[in-house]
């Protein structure tokens, strides 16, 4: 009977592995969108039986965050402009209504510190122009933010869609680049002043801004 436990927790360890290594992979524009993921090649580059890895990429498909092939076998999708449109749309109601918690639960000013490293977490990474690692914290930077929520349902609602499908674009130039990342820094910044004000509206406001024009790290 321990035996089977241990080999049911075992299973379900290498899954989660699998989950959160392919879903922060996927969501930062790591795996090019049409590649497949051969379960040969990634049980072996995540070192963990098949097993695992196949029931992590079934649940990447239920986020959205892969399709399956007609004959078989997982992708990453290509996404149209449409479809983008609609995972930002959904991420600004899910941040929207995060905002309104975070303001009403009138946190203290510590509350919002790792909000704040992360803002200087990825001014490091953006002076270093490294911009899968600004992508990486500009993701770890939302989700945050809805953690601070301190509502666990909304918390797992985030974490299961795909809000954060960057767009790493080859077309940009670096100065683009670099002037994109300048102005999300500056965007992020200014949210949190406003959260730690506790001026709601505002802080709306900049949210939907903030995902309706283009970057080179966001599909906004």
């Amino acid at each position: 009977m321990a035996t089977a436990t241990n080999g049911n927790n075992g299973r379900v360890s290498a899954r989660q592995k699998c989950y959160d290594v392919l879903r922060r992979m996927l969501i930062c524009g790591q795996i090019p969108p049409g590649s497949r993921l051969p379960e040969v090649e990634w049980s072996e580059r995540l070192e963990v039986h098949r097993g695992g890895l196949r029931e992590a990429l079934v649940l990447l498909e239920h986020d959205g965050l892969l399709t399956q092939g007609e004959k078989g076998g997982f992708f990453a999708p290509i996404l149209g402009d449409f479809e983008l449109e609609e995972i930002m749309q959904a991420r600004c109601v899910l941040e929207s209504g995060a905002i309104k918690l975070i303001t009403a639960r009138r946190l203290k000013k510590d509350a919002f510190q790792p909000l704040i490293e992360l803002c200087e977490t990825m001014q490091r990474l953006h002076d270093a122009d490294i911009e899968l690692g600004f992508c990486e914290a500009d993701f770890m930077f939302h989700q945050s933010l809805v953690s601070l929520t301190g509502n666990s349902r909304l918390i797992q609602m985030y974490s299961h869609s795909t809000q954060l499908i960057f767009n790493l674009s080859p077309v940009d130039t670096i100065d683009v680049v670099r002037s994109n990342r300048r102005q999300t820094l500056v965007e992020h910044r200014e949210l949190c002043r406003l959260l730690i004000a506790g001026e709601t509206d505002t802080a709306i406001r900049l949210l939907e801004d903030h995902m309706s024009h283009p970057s080179s790290s966001d599909p906004k």
